[in-house]
């Protein structure tokens, strides 16, 4: 039985609902190392949000977005800290639909392929960025919801493993430093 071949378009809903009350108030950016931040961390001691908010993107918790101009450098992320937020107008955001887990979708885009696939759909000349269009054209397999759950879940829990890891290295880090400065005391 031959594969068929299907797109990350076939499972995404581009999604582009406006804080038109401004009630939402959290102001959020997509940062390369971190994800989804709000946008004072990104940008220490200055407010780079518009004082008008009532066009920015409203974000739900799942939802993604990404900066055209930035997705070469992996700003492209999934909300799981906030339930919502707002983003520049300038972000492209999306949501999966139900055949998707969303979290298998969120490792995709951490992966070499995708930043390849992105380098082949990249236009423009001075600044290159990547359309809604762009990122849906790129090719995707995909197994079973069931089967993205458990990959989703494997690679979840490595991914916390490896933060206990990194954190226990700082730690013993740390007590070798305090260890050798109170030997040379």
């Amino acid at each position: 039985m031959a594969k068929s071949i299907s797109h990350i378009g076939d499972f995404i809903e581009q999604t582009s609902k406006r804080n038109k009350d401004s009630a939402i108030l959290n102001v959020l950016s997509v940062s390369n190392s971190q994800g989804f931040i709000q946008q004072s961390e990104q940008f220490e001691n200055r407010i780079v949000a518009s004082d008008d908010t009532s066009n920015y993107k409203i974000v739900a918790r799942n939802d993604f977005a990404f900066n055209p101009a930035r997705i070469n450098v992996g700003s492209i992320a999934r909300l799981t800290t906030f339930e919502r937020g707002i983003v520049s107008p300038m972000y492209i955001c999306f949501r999966t639909k139900n055949n998707l887990f969303p979290e298998y979708l969120d490792y995709f885009f951490e992966s070499k392929r995708f930043f390849a696939e992105i380098q082949k759909r990249l236009e423009g000349s001075v600044r290159q960025c990547l359309s809604f269009e762009g990122l849906c054209n790129i090719p995707l397999c995909i197994p079973t919801v069931e089967v993205q759950q458990q990959i989703g879940k494997r690679l979840s829990t490595l991914a916390k493993e490896i933060k206990l890891e990194i954190d226990f290295l700082e730690l013993l880090q740390r007590q070798k430093r305090f260890l050798l400065h109170q030997m040379f005391i």
